[in-house]
């Protein structure tokens, strides 16, 4: 049987939560992805030589007017580099002319293009590939973002750059923070 009490509660639970939900609405964090990160990530870049296991760590810089700069360490294990057996390379990589676009939707998300330049600075056999060896120039890369964790500073990437399949995690380094400033 309802009763007033039934009435009244049901009233005051509907009016708290017609009142309550602009709040959490409008709660809503916009995202931005500006400072520096610090990242790594693994996967597999597919190459006239076959499938290369690759591991990177490293940082990028994100800037206000959405330009990105950084810089990394790749390790590549080729299983058999042209026929020479295999070798694995240290590779630093240089990466410049960066432009962030967040998805329209949602600016949690978004997409990264860039360049880079990679340069062998450690080689398992420098008969077949020497340290000083530029093992890539002004290659096109990109990356697709979410920006996630309670104060949005952790960033889940993915490479969408043809011919690689990785994935990894980036985290803003706090006390770079205000280095992004442009």
């Amino acid at each position: 049987m309802i009763t007033a009490k039934h009435i009244v509660s049901g009233l005051l639970i509907g009016a708290f939560c017609v009142t309550t939900l602009p709040v959490f609405a409008d709660s809503k964090k916009v995202c931005s992805p500006v400072g520096t990160y610090g990242y790594v990530y693994d996967g597999t870049s597919y190459t006239q030589l076959g499938p290369v296991p690759l591991t990177e760590t490293g940082y990028f810089r994100i800037t206000r007017k959405g330009h990105l700069t950084g810089e990394g360490t790749l390790a590549f294990y080729f299983s058999d580099f042209g026929g020479q057996g295999p070798v694995w390379l240290l590779i630093h990589e240089e990466q410049y002319d960066g432009m962030v676009s967040p998805d329209v939707g949602d600016t949690c998300t978004g997409t990264v293009e860039f360049k880079a330049t990679g340069t062998v600075i450690k080689s398992s056999n420098e008969d077949v590939v020497s340290v000083g060896t530029v093992f890539f120039t002004d290659s096109d890369r990109s990356i697709a973002y979410t920006l996630s964790g309670r104060s949005k500073d952790n960033m889940d990437i993915v490479s969408t750059s043809p011919g690689t399949i990785a994935s990894g995690n980036a985290r803003i380094i706090p006390q770079a923070r205000h280095h992004s400033e442009d």
